[in-house]
């Protein structure tokens, strides 16, 4: 049995940033010693193999995301236990499909990649296709954790999610260390993986409170998710393009060893993005969908006092990359990693272009996923056509900075729905900052 909200809104928002900020600073803290560790038994092309896999692996992740999680957070009928059952239905049929489409890349990787791939690029690596067929079985694992983990985020029980990312990460750390001391390659980092989606799916049926889960389908639950979720799979499917276009792009371009490089500073300046789209996702979220459905009228007052935060940390974030990234990647890594360095401190505007995303978040909140597929559809065709020309005319540092820059094409349209919710005051100041982040962008160019 499931209990509502406890204690005021603002304690509840507080304890679950903390929370959030502990998992995600013990979720990079794992993955950034596995890393370390890692660099230090494998070769540089090992961590590109896994960043394509990777990106392969969230393209049919997201081609087929209707926002089970934030349905859950949003929905009135969410503590029902059936609406949970009919949603871990739902949840597993589409991590079959995931699990299939990978198998498809598997297949035309082997079929296609010797004939079209360049010599020496990831793409042409003879490993590829049999790490997707091990990595198909990730979805799968993940489909089958238990839908009372959004039921926890609603609730603003982040500590619970904490838990189970803690000890996931900890028995993927020690999975793939174990396996490179015995067996140096990649398949390492690929049965690490796996270990972390299977440790997670069982503890989620084991931390979490609430119904135990089991088959049910629904039509009207069904259609309800259906509803909001279409306009989300559409976004997420182009948000694919928007977010994961650099890898594959890079992967041809680049060699296997200088797309490693960009995949290790990749893995550092996702850092602390990632954090922003915590915060977004697991505080925000719940937090102002509460608000929507109990003080409508306090919703751009409270999400004002939330944004501050946000821009504080990220513009924080943003200087820490710029000066000290350089000096940890020389620090951390041996000379052959050096390269990573640069490519970093031009990651750094990705932090600021971030914070945006809370102010996407709001917009979803207020029911409009709509908005969400066209803001997603506009930055993936500003990536797909920067990327190309920023490399062709600035070389790896123009592909880097049409990544960090590219989320700002879509801001106009932004703009236009956040005026009459935010006021008019606030929506110019965000211009501001788009002025001011491509100015940040030509003198970080410039001292580089």
């Amino acid at each position: 049995m499931t209990t509502g909200p406890k204690g005021s809104l603002k304690k509840r928002v507080f304890s679950a940033s903390a929370w959030s900020v502990a998992q995600l600073t013990t979720n990079y803290t794992f993955r950034l010693a596995s890393n370390l560790v890692m660099t230090r038994l494998l070769v540089p092309e090992a961590f590109g193999i896994m960043a394509l896999i990777s990106a392969i692996l969230a393209a049919f992740t997201l081609f087929s995301d209707i926002g089970l999680a934030r349905s859950v957070v949003r929905d009135p009928d969410a503590e029902n236990p059936h609406y949970l059952r009919v949603a871990w239905t739902v949840q597993i049929v589409r991590s079959m499909y995931v699990m299939i489409g990978v198998l498809f890349s598997a297949l035309g990787v082997w079929l296609l990649a010797p004939g079209l791939a360049a010599p020496g690029t990831i793409y042409a690596d003879d490993r590829l296709p049999g790490l997707l067929v091990l990595v198909s079985l990730a979805p799968i694992l993940q489909g089958m954790s238990s839908t009372n983990r959004f039921l926890a985020q609603r609730h603003f029980k982040n500590a619970r999610l904490f838990t189970t990312a803690f000890f996931a990460q900890l028995s993927a750390l020690a999975m793939q260390i174990t396996l490179a001391l015995i067996w140096p390659t990649v398949w390492a980092l690929a049965i690490g993986l796996l270990t972390r989606y299977m440790v997670s799916g069982i503890l989620s049926h084991i931390v979490f409170q609430g119904p135990r889960m089991k088959f049910r389908w629904d039509r009207e639950i069904v259609s309800r998710l259906w509803k909001f979720g279409k306009f989300l799979m559409a976004s997420s499917t182009l948000t694919f393009a928007a977010v994961y276009a650099d890898r594959f792009i890079l992967a041809s371009l680049l060699g296997s060893t200088g797309f490693g490089l960009y995949a290790i500073a990749q893995i550092w300046s996702e850092a602390g993005k990632t954090l922003v789209n915590r915060l977004a996702s697991q505080v925000g979220f719940p937090a102002i969908g509460e608000v929507i459905r109990t003080r409508p009228t306090e919703v751009a007052r409270l999400f004002k006092r939330f944004q501050r935060v946000i821009d504080l940390y990220c513009s924080l974030a943003f200087l820490a990359v710029l000066f000290l990234g350089g000096h940890l990647i020389d620090t951390l890594y041996s000379d052959a990693y050096a390269e990573a360095g640069s490519y970093l401190r031009l990651m750094s505007l990705v932090l600021l272009t971030s914070r945006f995303e809370t102010i996407n978040t709001l917009i979803l909140n207020l029911g409009n996923s709509r908005f969400m597929m066209i803001v997603a559809g506009i930055r993936a065709i500003a990536l797909v056509i920067l990327l190309p020309l920023g490399y062709s005319f600035l070389g790896v540092s123009g592909a880097i900075l049409a990544v960090g820059l590219s989320p700002l094409i879509a801001f106009p349209y932004t703009y236009v729905l956040i005026r009459p919710i935010l006021g008019r005051a606030y929506s110019n100041w965000q211009v501001v900052w788009v002025l001011g982040i491509f100015a940040t962008a030509v003198a970080v160019y410039l001292t580089q």
